[in-house]
């Protein structure tokens, strides 16, 4: 790819990925390979190491306290038809109900292979 590219998708400033190309930086390895990758690759690859952190992120934006935030784990347990045991767990699950897109959701589900009939069962009749 080119920097420019590599700055449009990542925000790495060009002048930073010239001068991570310097031999001997720390991180020559990865600006070469970012430069020699192809853009598409690439492109899918963040795309789906990325799309279910949006889901996470909603669900955790509305829980104040960081000690009590889920992970994708336990996300994926609680849509895959866990009952919650917890408040937060219920919580968790009003809060992709109702300020969840459905692109995220759906995106959390294909990422963590979960079905979409499982979700939506889940999702409006219960766990």
């Amino acid at each position: 790819m080119k920097a420019k590219e590599i700055a449009d998708i990542f925000g790495v400033p060009q002048s930073t990925l010239n001068e991570w190309k310097k031999e001997g930086h720390s991180k020559k390895i990865l600006a070469d390979f970012l430069t020699h990758v192809d853009k598409e690759s690439i492109l899918n690859l963040y795309k789906s190491a990325t799309a279910y952190d949006m889901l996470v992120s909603t669900v955790n934006a509305s829980i104040g306290n960081e000690d009590k935030h889920l992970g994708a784990n336990d996300i994926k347990k609680l849509l895959m038809g866990k009952t919650p045991e917890k408040p937060i767990e219920k919580y968790a699950l009003d809060i992709i109900k109702t300020e969840a897109l459905k692109e995220e959701i759906e995106d959390f589900a294909i990422h963590f292979k979960i079905p979409m009939k499982k979700v939506n069962k889940v999702l409006h009749h219960g766990y």
